[in-house]
């Protein structure tokens, strides 16, 4: 195929229309037709439409993996309602020894982030770019060590940069409790840097998000209030890098439990009763920010134990007592087995985005320099500092 053939027989703006609803698997064999095509395919809006198109629907990744001899990951990919095959896909973590050192942090735009004590990666499925940054180490005596961390994965809606937080509590062996403030870092994709300020949220405690809750450029973790006694909403700006407490949620106690996920396009909170062997679940909607309303109740349900999030119309993915992940339909109040053990789950969208950022091509002198500065940061961080991989 000759891209002047093509050029006189249709307008550049019906190619791009046929070409952003292609498969990323098609476009990456595409780029290579002509140079005009591989500038095309590139190109950030052509990324952000294909990414958009109405063809890209969201699938379910259902997240499970195995480790074997030879340093193997197994996903399990949902589509259409349909378990297809088992993907099986080489990683990049030589150390991963047993299931449960390898976590995932979430999925936005087609990239996925995992981690492995002390570092992340970010990876695109589609394209199989692969990406492992190592995090940066606090200056911090001995009987310090990390026991949770939080992370949220997002974009910057001014730079259309990629950004990671990361949450570290640490804790102190000689005082026998937490030490605060936290430790935060954020990360920036394009310029393959760590920052490090201060933690300012009021909270003392952050709960994980059951799936990629981020949102109009801000990530929301469920919290508590200053009483500790209620929960609260804790955001994290990713354009300006600030915490807030996002206003209006009513005062539901820790007496029960909470799970902050995503309903069709809004922030959403499921409130249960854990012990209850038959469980309602109340589902508050944050409308707008910092207006919450009461948008429906599920149950009774029997033999279910914890919510994990929303499918397309609005059925429940649940776990149960075993494990096993269930999916729960409100127009027709039946649950489903989905034949998964021991899973988590996210929302998927195939993308071209490159996990490089700036610096492709440049791994290994990216290793080097990380691994002479991630030592460098202060026991007790001031404002901000920056860690720059070259």
């Amino acid at each position: 195929m000759k891209c002047k053939s093509e050029s006189q027989l249709l307008s550049e703006d019906v190619v791009i229309d046929v070409l952003t609803r292609l498969s990323v698997k098609s476009l990456l064999r595409f780029r290579c037709v002509c140079k005009h095509w591989y500038s095309l395919i590139i190109n950030s809006r052509f990324i952000t439409n294909h990414l958009h198109q109405s063809s890209n629907s969201a699938r379910l990744l259902v997240y499970h993996y195995t480790t074997t001899a030879e340093k193997n990951i197994i996903f399990s990919l949902f589509l259409d309602e349909t378990l297809a095959s088992f993907l099986l896909l080489h990683y990049d973590f030589d150390d991963v020894q047993v299931p449960n050192e390898l976590g995932m942090l979430g999925s936005f735009n087609g990239i996925l982030g995992l981690w492995h004590w002390d570092r992340i990666a970010l990876w695109n499925l589609a394209t199989r770019e692969f990406r492992k940054v190592l995090m940066p180490k606090p200056h911090l005596p001995s009987h310090f060590y990390v026991y949770h961390c939080y992370y949220g994965l997002g974009l910057d809606p001014a730079t259309t940069d990629y950004k990671v937080v990361l949450i570290r509590n640490y804790w102190d062996r000689e005082k026998n409790d937490p030490y605060f403030p936290r430790v935060v870092t954020v990360y920036n994709l394009f310029t393959d840097s760590w920052r490090l300020f201060e933690d300012s949220s009021p909270s003392s405690f952050v709960y994980e998000s059951s799936s990629n809750t981020y949102m109009n450029g801000l990530y929301y973790w469920l919290t508590n209030d200053d009483t500790n006694q209620f929960y609260a909403i804790l955001s994290f700006d990713m354009r300006n890098e600030v915490f807030r407490h996002v206003p209006g949620l009513p005062n539901l106690s820790q007496m029960e439990c909470g799970v902050v996920v995503m309903y069709i396009d809004s922030i959403a909170l499921i409130y249960f009763d854990r012990q209850k062997a038959e469980k309602h679940f109340d589902i508050w909607v944050m409308e707008e920010y910092g207006c919450w309303t009461k948008q429906l109740t599920i149950g009774p349900l029997l033999d279910v134990e914890w919510p994990l999030g929303f499918w397309k119309n609005g059925e429940l993915f649940l776990k149960t007592g075993t494990e096993d992940l269930v999916l729960y339909d409100q127009n027709t109040r039946e649950i489903k087995n989905l034949q998964h053990h021991e899973c988590d789950i996210f929302m998927y969208k195939e993308s071209l985005v490159s996990v490089s950022g700036e610096n492709k091509g440049r791994e290994g002198e990216d290793r080097s320099n990380m691994a002479r500065l991630k030592d460098s940061l202060p026991f007790h961080p001031r404002g901000t500092q920056k860690i720059s991989n070259g």
